[in-house]
């Protein structure tokens, strides 16, 4: 009520309330009072909570009201984690037209799922509406990352409902059976993942003013005009998504010679990358820098050379040299050729060529690939392809581990880039390691990112040099779900009065779990051309 009345909304949003139901068929009885709401205020409302179906299953359910209170759209839950069994989940990801916007609802553990979102976006959503309510044991070290994400890759505002929590700065504990209570915030973020309100980590209500108008204006190149914000989300070819449509089977690997491997990142100054007019002397000296860490592999950033040209040819030679002496895989960008201007290469142990992936961004071309080296399954995208998450999403699928970014660097700043590189980490289960040109930006840095969103390893600050981690590819991201066999006794003071006695089991394989759980069969728009986006395309430009 209070957000209602506080002042003039065109929209106002609820948390998720699994402690209220309503009857299919009996709406206007059973949420007359939310109905009066938004009769009473003039706003749309949507409210989410149990629905008790008339074939006696029970759903999640997100139900807009309009000004007049009446049912304006319905959303069931489509996205389950293993929590969430037993509730019937819905078939279909609309959205829903308002006299202000389009949005698109989701709830709870649909966060977890970025084909919601790209969906949304193919279908003209401008407003995510994402309902939550706190999960049993609360790891929200994801969500900024992951909102940021949701938000640059549909250039939609987002509206995030959750609850408040007094025990807010209590971080989860699982050996002590602390469930933790971190997040505790309702926000509304703008276009690029900006919070523009918060609650903080109290309860009240967070509002703001919105310019859905804006999204007319977009332009999509940045040396074509002034204004981008780095929508690189492919608007021609799609048909290398397809893969995101298939149903899930469980993947099998080769049999690697061995799954622990050093993966390592050079860095250095992007006046000194490889070009074509001669040999890049400290490109080289960074791969003779990083042979006595012994590597597996060893990541450089996108370069501009040509593989067309005989000086190129001759460099990549000396790579090739490099590789065999190093007994390591070796991957540069931004190696092109008369067809491509941007491409990355991989050379293996014998120093020969083994792989190449063009830039997806902005051409787009029919097949993502995944190369096999003898410790992992990599994927690969270059720059902006960063930012068309559906890319690393077909690597997934696909069963790639780790994700290679050779990259001069496509965004914001640093902060940006290392949310996002986090969000990709995060949301597919997968290590990230990003080589970077140095830059002025002191938190622009080369990176190596774990599956939990974690940066293991960072470049410094405008120096040339190498970093590395070691990883253990088997093993893998936990998750929870069920409950632990031996639960910690709750108490009155100090502690155990943070204990609730129904801590869930930590289990491996989350990556598994996750790509189980998704829906293919809701996702067909996702290979074609996006027409809503193609709607605002400039009248000219490079695409």
């Amino acid at each position: 009520r209070k957000a209602c009345s506080s002042r003039k909304h065109d929209l106002v949003v609820t948390p998720f309330l699994p402690f209220l139901s309503y009857r299919e068929g009996h709406e206007g009885d059973d949420l007359a009072a939310f109905a009066e709401l938004a009769k009473r205020y003039r706003t749309y409302l949507i409210v989410g909570m149990v629905e008790d179906r008339k074939d006696g299953r029970r759903s999640h359910t997100s139900l807009l009201l309009s000004r007049e209170g009446t049912v304006a759209g319905r959303y069931r839950k489509t996205h389950a984690l293993p929590e969430d069994d037993g509730i019937e989940l819905g078939g279909d990801l609309p959205v829903f037209r308002t006299d202000f916007g389009t949005i698109g609802l989701s709830l709870t553990t649909d966060l977890y799922f970025p084909e919601v979102y790209w969906v949304q976006k193919m279908k003209g959503a401008q407003i995510l509406a994402i309902q939550t309510a706190p999960e049993r044991f609360r790891q929200y070290w994801e969500w900024p990352a992951l909102l940021k994400a949701r938000c640059l890759d549909t250039h939609a505002h987002a509206i995030v409902a959750m609850y408040a929590d007094p025990r807010t700065y209590i971080t989860n504990r699982y050996e002590m059976g602390m469930q933790g209570a971190t997040w505790g915030r309702s926000m509304i973020l703008n276009r690029v993942g900006t919070p523009v309100a918060d609650t903080g980590h109290d309860a009240g209500v967070a509002t703001a003013v919105v310019d859905l108008d804006q999204r007319k204006k977009e332009v999509y190149a940045p040396f074509y005009e002034a204004e981008n914000i780095f929508f690189c989300n492919c608007l021609g070819d799609r048909k290398a998504f397809q893969p995101l449509t298939e149903p899930y089977r469980p993947l099998r690997r080769p049999s690697y010679a061995k799954r622990t491997a050093r993966i390592a990142v050079g860095y250095f100054w992007g006046k000194d990358t490889w070009s074509d007019s001669g040999i890049p002397e400290v490109m080289l000296h960074v791969l003779d820098q990083a042979a006595p860490l012994k590597p597996d592999l060893i990541l450089l950033s996108e370069m501009s050379a040509k593989i067309t040209s005989e000086t190129t040819q001759k460099v990549a030679k000396m790579v090739g040299e490099r590789a065999r002496e190093m007994n390591c895989y070796i991957v540069i960008g931004g190696v092109g050729d008369e067809d491509q201007i941007s491409i990355a290469r991989v050379w293996d142990r014998e120093g020969k060529e083994v792989f190449q992936e063009p830039i997806y961004w902005t051409k787009g071309f029919p097949e993502i690939k995944v190369f096999d080296t003898d410790f992992a399954r990599l994927g690969l995208h270059t720059c902006g392809d960063l930012y068309t998450g559906e890319i690393d999403r077909v690597l997934t699928v696909k069963g790639a581990e780790l994700i290679l970014d050779p990259s001069q660097h496509w965004g914001a700043d640093g902060e940006n880039n290392e949310l996002m590189l986090r969000a990709r980490a995060c949301e597919n289960g997968v290590w990230v390691a990003c080589a970077h040109w140095n830059t002025s930006d002191p938190g622009l840095r080369s990176l190596i990112v774990d599956p939990y969103g974690y940066v293991m390893a960072a470049s410094h600050f405008q120096q040339e040099g190498v970093v590395y981690t070691d990883i253990n590819f088997d093993d893998t991201k936990v998750f929870y779900a069920g409950r632990k066999a031996e639960q910690p006794t709750p108490g009155a003071d100090n502690i155990p009065s943070y204990f609730t006695g129904d801590l869930p089991e930590q289990r491996p394989g989350w990556r598994d779990m996750i790509l189980s759980r998704r829906r293919p069969e809701l996702y067909s728009i996702l290979p074609t051309i996006n027409e809503v986006i193609m709607k605002y395309r400039p009248e000219k430009g490079p695409w």
